[in-house]
């Protein structure tokens, strides 16, 4: 039956004849199930997902191996490979900057020393003080070996705070002597002033006031009224005794001092 041959009204609208036209053409695809209890080969096809989901561990990819243009390495290239120093690359073996960063102990002691010392820091300071010791204190020959601390380690300890000890009592005695000397040069001075009658609060200001009085500056003589001529102290020594910064310095029993700073 053709549906062109038909007049127009009786088909009525197209849609619907487009859609009867559709299912008496095309074959109905007729989806049955299998009773078999042999497998099928056919592979399963599954359900696409509405999106995407990764799994949480996927698989481990195999990685190529390295292809070389030229011969297999032999093993003697590959030791020389490794003893090889190479820019931007780390150090090779046998070299001090590989033991210095594969080192276990070394790191090792380096982390108990930054947990118990706060870094690395405190371990320089203490290398430059014992240099410095080593310098300038007169007992340095007196300073145990570095092997003795792990093999007799109280001995070590005691030595060492003996020897520190005694450069402590020798600076301290250097720092009195010092101030010793500061303190008899204040009583000098003190004694030369009152000796010469000289105020202790004069300065450069009394030395000009006795010049405009009448004092001659440069041999030290100021004329009285009768004519007759009276001898003071000279005026550069006035003005060098004068010019001295006030000190007052109270004396006092020296005070034994650690390492001369307490």
């Amino acid at each position: 039956m053709h549906f062109s041959r038909l007049p127009q009204q009786l088909l009525g609208p197209r849609e619907v004849v487009y859609s009867r036209y559709k299912n008496i053409l095309l074959p109905q695809i007729i989806t049955g199930i299998r009773h078999a209890s042999s497998k099928s080969k056919k592979q399963l096809v599954l359900e696409k997902p509405a999106k995407f989901n990764p799994p949480s561990h996927g698989a481990r990819l195999r990685k190529p191996g390295i292809k070389y243009s030229g011969p297999p390495l032999t093993a003697e290239d590959i030791a020389r490979q490794g003893s090889k120093k190479y820019p931007n690359m780390m150090p090779p073996e046998g070299t001090f900057m590989h033991w210095f960063i594969h080192n276990r102990l070394l790191h090792l002691w380096l982390s108990l020393v930054r947990l118990s010392f706060k870094g690395t820091l405190t371990s320089l300071a203490v290398t430059v003080f014992v240099t410095n010791f080593k310098r300038n204190s007169p007992f340095a020959d007196m300073l145990p070996d570095w092997y003795s601390l792990f093999l007799h380690p109280i001995k070590f300890w005691r030595t060492l705070t003996e020897v520190i000890k005694l450069d402590t009592v020798r600076v301290s005695e250097e720092t009195a002597a010092r101030r010793k000397e500061r303190v008899e040069e204040v009583t000098k001075r003190a004694a030369f002033r009152k000796a010469h009658g000289l105020s202790e609060n004069a300065g450069l200001g009394a030395w000009v006031s006795s010049t405009n009085n009448g004092t001659n500056s440069l041999d030290g003589r100021v004329k009285i009224q009768n004519g007759e001529v009276a001898d003071v102290p000279s005026q550069a020594s006035n003005l060098e005794s004068q010019t001295e910064i006030k000190e007052e310095v109270q004396e006092k029993r020296p005070i034994k001092k650690w390492l001369g700073i307490w």
